[in-house]
């Protein structure tokens, strides 16, 4: 997978001038279906986007399917008809062993659409009848400039009402999209879900469920991708120099509780929640520079992007990063993050190169 992904735009460049007779080869050699075969033909796309949709259609298919395509290219005829791959996709070039490798791998989510699909950000640090929330406006930035720069088409949205959120949501979730979805929440909360400017609450269940294959068929077999800033309990662990992220109703009025049953992740394939810590413990935010778990987030994401890292390994670089964070008082420093997902094959974001 990883050649094919390396060499895309010279494979492009190399089977481009008879994509017709590439698409009957893989066909004949059961790389692709006999419906996928002629449903690349019907499309009316230029000689170019046909061979990209072949190599995307391969690769979703997974590391087997990558090696059987490499070795098709390495045949005398196919090679006398696109006389470029004899350099190309020689087995020296490729320096592995096609005949012999076995799928060991995972499959990744497509990734090449540009932009990549929609990121949408929900900011608040203003509302009607809770405290402020202070450095939020950090982390949405910080969110804002990383999945720019890795492809995303990026929205975000300030101070909304809690209709207004839901209309939103209900908005992005009837949008064609590309490869992916993303969604990150910065808000105060209780255990019932994150509150709207206007101290009204919406449930995380309700915000998911609108991006599950029922609700949102453009994103089937597609990664939909939530973070959300905000704590999982009213135990402070973190400094008391920072803020804690919520609002709790009760003995802490600086820490927000954010639910973590099991019912609020969809039984539907292909999500990844993100929450900033676990059960019953408070999440850090500082009011200058923002909260522990978004900074790292971005950071290790730019640090872990570029050299082709799947998002589950970089959350965990996340998680190892912030718990290894102290506040200014030792016996109540504290916070590990709480990735949970259904995802089935490897999500990597690639940084975009044009």
């Amino acid at each position: 997978m990883q050649e094919i992904r390396k060499r895309k735009i010279p494979l492009t460049e190399a089977l481009m001038s008879d994509p017709d007779y590439i698409l009957q080869h893989v066909q004949q050699g059961a790389l692709i279906t006999p419906r996928e075969y002629s449903n690349m033909r019907s499309i009316q796309r230029s000689n170019e986007g046909r061979v990209i949709d072949l190599l995307d259609k391969v690769m979703d298919k997974g590391e087997d399917t990558c090696q059987r395509f490499l070795t098709l290219l390495q045949e005398p005829e196919v090679q006398d008809t696109f006389p470029r791959l004899k350099k190309l996709c020689s087995a020296a070039a490729l320096d592995i062993p096609i005949q012999e490798t076995q799928n060991t791998e995972l499959s990744e989510y497509r990734m090449t659409s540009l932009p990549r699909g929609h990121c949408l950000i929900f900011n608040y640090e203003h509302f009607k009848n809770l405290k402020e929330h202070k450095g939020s406006s950090e982390d949405a930035e910080a969110l804002r400039q990383v999945f720019d720069w890795l492809g995303f088409r990026v929205s975000v949205l300030e101070d909304q009402t809690a209709g207004q959120m839901r209309a939103a949501l209900r908005r992005f979730s009837c949008m064609d999209h590309g490869d992916c979805f993303v969604c990150c929440v910065l808000s105060h909360g209780t255990e019932q879900g994150v509150y709207g400017q206007d101290g009204e609450l919406v449930p995380i269940q309700d915000i998911l469920s609108l991006f599950n294959g029922a609700s949102c068929p453009s994103l089937v077999d597609k990664p939909k991708v939530f973070f959300f800033q905000a704590c999982q309990g009213t135990r402070v662990q973190g400094a008391v120099t920072v803020q804690a992220d919520c609002i709790a109703g009760g003995t802490h009025p600086e820490t927000d509780t954010f639910p973590v049953h099991s019912h609020t992740l969809p039984v539907d394939s292909d999500f990844l929640v993100g929450v900033a810590t676990v059960q019953e413990c408070v999440s850090i935010r500082n009011p200058v520079s923002g909260s522990w778990y978004i900074q790292s987030l971005c950071h290790q994401l730019r640090e872990a992007c570029p050299r082709g890292e799947d998002i589950l390994t970089i959350l965990t670089r996340v998680n190892q990063e912030v718990s290894g964070r102290e506040g200014a008082l030792r016996s109540q420093n504290g916070q590990t993050p709480d990735p949970r997902f259904t995802l089935r094959k490897r999500l990597v974001f690639p940084v975009p190169t044009v």
